[in-house]
């Protein structure tokens, strides 16, 4: 994945990747992670990620600003999304 003038986050803080399922929302999420990341000084970054999941169950991508509070849940903003 490729990001171009992300926003730097405050120190703590992280983007995290998401595999995005239908009807997903924060009361009934559908989505798992694929890691996280940092941009560089620019706000690009150029990372790749694996993950064992089918791409036809989980067909956006999202990408979601994290606080660094060691919660695994989606908490953050979402900051880009892929088109469906």
């Amino acid at each position: 994945m490729s990001t171009d003038d992300l926003p730097i986050l405050p120190k703590g803080e992280f983007y995290e990747l998401w595999f995005v399922g239908p009807g997903d929302t924060r009361a009934r999420p559908n989505r798992i992670s694929a890691g996280t990341f940092h941009p560089d000084a620019e706000g690009n970054s150029e990372v790749r990620f694996a993950a064992a999941v089918e791409p036809a169950l989980y067909p956006v991508l999202s990408v979601t600003a994290e606080p660094g509070d060691g919660n695994p849940e989606r908490t953050g903003p979402e900051v880009l999304r892929s088109p469906r």
